[in-house]
């Protein structure tokens, strides 16, 4: 079963990569490199994740845009895990900024696939497919869709994880254009109860026509902190990453941008259910 999931998480990422625009924004409501971190089953998990864009580009794209300057972006998302391979989410969006207030900012539901470690390590497999609907003044196109390949190679003291994410818009101008979007992160446990790393995420533009030239597509670089359990420890019950970086291009939206994510998992329905 595991190694069919595998099978088809690989084939889904290769079709959609041949298939054939403006390039598209980074998802600045989800500043996250997935790691393969996936809860147990039955384990309900709750994660809020704020970013603010202390310097960012303040002239809209389009009339009626939500500009980054200043803005600030509040995502509650809670997750269950269904089966050791199987977990479902859930993000709620919202976008604070000085001049219009706390407004809504859409939705996405996800569904995350993982190859259990017990088969797989050290390495780290997965598929994240996430679907959804923002606000005009958010994203021209409103619904959207995303599958974000989770690959990586960990062991007690660095993780090295890259999400390859492939997404496009299910209406408007551009729809079922794929773009590209990779993230990566590389971080080192220093066995003190926290890890210390880079995080990169870069927006290239839509496959078919040729990337962007390189000073418009968007490259982003930060410096992150993540609570890490020291080897011999087994408790996932909490997730803090901290980051601060900055955009390496003119055609990065957000100029300094600092970010924190928050979670708790914990086990509603018993400890022994669904195993």
């Amino acid at each position: 079963m595991n190694s069919r999931l595998a099978t088809t998480a690989a084939g889904a990422t290769f079709a959609l990569l041949l298939g054939v625009g403006p390039s598209a924004a980074n998802d600045k409501f989800e500043v996250q490199v997935y790691d393969g971190a996936i809860n147990k089953p039955w384990q309900l998990g709750a994660e809020l994740h704020t970013n603010t864009t202390f310097s960012g580009r303040s002239v809209p794209s389009y009339d009626g845009q939500l500009v980054d300057h200043q803005a600030t972006r509040l995502t509650f998302e809670p997750a269950l895990g269904i089966t050791e391979w199987l977990e479902l989410g859930l993000y709620l969006q919202t976008y604070v900024q000085p001049d219009a207030g706390l407004q809504w900012a859409g939705f996405k539901a996800r569904t995350k696939f993982m190859v259990p470690e017990r088969l797989v390590l050290p390495f780290v497999v997965g598929l994240n497919v996430e679907v959804g609907r923002v606000p005009y003044g958010v994203e021209q196109d409103g619904w959207a869709n995303e599958f974000r390949p989770i690959l990586g190679w960990r062991n007690g003291w660095v993780l090295a994880v890259v999400n390859p994410i492939v997404g496009y818009s299910l209406t408007g101008v551009d729809a079922f254009k794929p773009h590209f979007e990779p993230a990566c992160k590389v971080s080192v446990n220093t066995q003190q109860w926290f890890g210390v790393g880079v995080e990169y995420y870069a927006g290239l533009g839509l496959f078919g026509r040729g990337f962007e030239r390189f000073q418009d597509q968007e490259h982003l670089l930060l410096g992150a902190v993540d609570l890490m359990a020291p080897q011999g420890h087994d408790d996932n019950s909490w997730e803090v990453n901290v980051a601060f970086g900055r955009g390496l291009t003119e055609g990065t939206d957000q100029h300094w941008i600092a970010k924190v994510i928050v979670g708790y998992a914990f086990e509603p329905f018993g400890s022994d259910k669904g195993r």
